[in-house]
């Protein structure tokens, strides 16, 4: 799988778990461990923060002021 291919599974299963907890903040180490627990792609936590930072450039993910949680 390409990796392009692969974040854009990650920022899928994201999208996905915000979806359903529309609430949830983490950072990308929880993204990695808990968000993405179901998902059925192999990543690593650089790969999870590429798809995040990408998210984030197109306005789809937050990230709180001072700290390292990101948000819808």
């Amino acid at each position: 799988m390409k990796m392009s291919d692969i974040h854009s599974e990650i920022q899928a299963g994201i999208l996905n778990y915000l979806s359903i907890h529309p609430g949830a903040a983490g950072s990308v180490a929880e993204i990695s461990s808990n968000w993405l627990a179901d998902e059925n792609v192999a990543h690593n936590l650089e790969q999870v923060q590429t798809a995040v930072d990408r998210l984030v450039d197109h306005g789809e993910l937050h990230k709180s002021m001072g700290t390292n949680l990101y948000t819808l």
